[in-house]
This record gives structure tokens, sequence and C-alpha cells, in this order.
């Protein structure tokens, strides 16, 4: 497989961990891009409600298209699940992060999630 398709099996499978009425933390990146089409593709078919919460503009702007309500992480007393991806595992699986341009949002946004789903993690398991 391509690292483009494990990003979108990975994206998929990262969007079953959502649930109607939750809020989520939208990270940024490109398999954060394929996970936010799938939920889109949710949103739309299935009705479901949710509420992203965006580490960036680009996600923002990406969910918004897709009809998914987002809303700052000011007006939201929680954050349900926050997934987001991660330039690398160590090998006590914790993720380590870029210092890209959405790097403190998305501290920001995963520090006020009830839990997190790392996407790199989930390729990780996918290709054993």
């Amino acid at each position: 497989m391509t690292q483009d398709e494990l990003k979108q099996l990975v994206g998929k499978a990262a969007v079953d961990f959502i649930e109607d009425g939750m809020i989520v933390g939208l990270g940024t990146g490109s398999t954060v891009k394929y996970m936010v089409d799938y939920l889109g593709e949710r949103v739309q078919k299935e009705g479901i409600n949710i509420v992203g919460v965006s580490t960036s503009k680009r996600t923002a702007e990406q969910a918004t298209n897709l009809g998914i309500t987002i809303k700052d992480v000011d007006e939201v007393d929680h954050i349900d699940l926050t997934i987001d991806g991660a330039d690398q595992i160590d090998k006590n699986f914790q993720g380590i992060k870029g210092g890209g341009a959405a790097h403190l949002w998305e501290k920001i946004v995963a520090i006020n999630s009830r839990k997190t789903c790392g996407l790199l993690m989930k390729v990780k398991w996918l290709m054993n």
C-alpha cells in the first residue's frame, strides 16, 4: 500500500470513534484531511450531529464546506475526542508532533479533550 492509501484507511477508521452529539477536535494535516472528508460523508448521509473544534483555518474551512458545524475552543465547555496526526510514534507509543504553524492550536485543543486519537498509531496498527 502507498502512504496515501494508508492515510485514507486511517482517516476512515478514525471516524468510527465519532458518535452523534459529540464535540470533536479536528487536527491538521494530510491524514486529517481524509478523516474530515469521511466525517463529512457521515454528516451528509447519516445526519449525525457533531460540532468540530478545529486546530487550523484550513481544516475549519474544509469541515464547514462539508456541512460540519465548527466552533471556536472558547465556545464549547468540553471536547469529547480530538483526532490528529503525529509525525512519529516513539517506542512507548507517545506521539511526536512537528512544530508547524498549527502546533499551538493542536496543543490547546488536545489539552481540552477528554480523549485523543493519534492517527499515526492507527497506521502502525493497520500495517501489522
